[in-house]
């Protein structure tokens, strides 16, 4: 069964969060409201991206995190 986490990418490093969320549609809605409410990996990411990323490495889901 696959299973998704959320990532955190600039041109540096990237980082993700360890999740092992079960369905594409709760990992894309989590990734949504943790890009809506901010916080520590939005401010260091800023510019970069947050992604949804299966187990078998295919990313679902993509946006820019906005810069500052």
């Amino acid at each position: 069964m696959k299973t998704y986490d959320i990532y955190f990418s600039d041109q540096s490093s990237s980082d993700n969060k360890g999740f092992s969320i079960k369905t594409e549609e709760k990992a894309i809605h989590m990734a949504e409201d943790i890009l809506a409410k901010g916080g520590s990996y939005i401010e260091e990411y800023a510019g970069g991206t947050i992604s949804v990323i299966d187990s078998e490495g295919v990313t679902v889901w993509s946006k820019p995190i906005p810069k500052a």
